[in-house]
């Protein structure tokens, strides 16, 4: 282990930390506007899989059931997805992406796939090591879905000029 790192070391790491999402988010919004979705709208395409509780989706979008709803409300009236009832309980409702929501999908991995990644400016083992140097820097036993979802909250709701 090495020093404890200076404030103005953290605020610059942690500066550039938030420089690359916002890069990597700056690209998510331009592939899911040539799709004809909003941001959010893209995630939850990217999120849904099979037969999906409304439940999980809202659990893997990291918002409350009532946005998922939302969400699923305005992907339903473009037909890129349906719900249906569980048949094995009915009070749970179930989405999955229609055949138009799943070319959609693939478009969106497409357009992401093809855009210049910040990633992709860095060698195989340079991403390597900047994965595993990241992975270290994290308190063990993170769980790192929820720590994801709470960066994007706080992210959202700080102004960062």
């Amino acid at each position: 282990m090495g020093a404890m790192p200076d404030l103005a070391e953290t605020r610059e790491i942690a500066g550039l930390l938030v420089a690359l999402v916002g890069q990597t988010a700056t690209q998510m919004a331009r592939c899911a506007e040539q799709c004809g979705l909003s941001v959010v709208q893209a995630s939850a395409l990217l999120q849904i899989d099979g037969g999906m509780s409304m439940r999980e989706l809202a659990t893997r979008l990291g918002g409350h059931a009532s946005n998922a709803t939302g969400i699923t409300d305005r992907l339903a009236a473009r037909g890129l997805v349906e719900r249906h009832e569980d048949p094995g309980d009915r009070r749970v409702k179930r989405v999955g992406l229609t055949p138009e929501g799943a070319a959609t999908r693939t478009q969106l991995v497409a357009c992401m796939e093809s855009a210049q990644t910040p990633f992709a400016r860095l060698s195989a083992a340079q991403r390597r090591q900047l994965h595993d140097l990241l992975l270290a820097a994290i308190e063990p036993g993170t769980d790192l879905g929820e720590a994801q979802r709470q960066a994007a909250r706080l992210l959202g709701s700080i102004d960062l000029d």
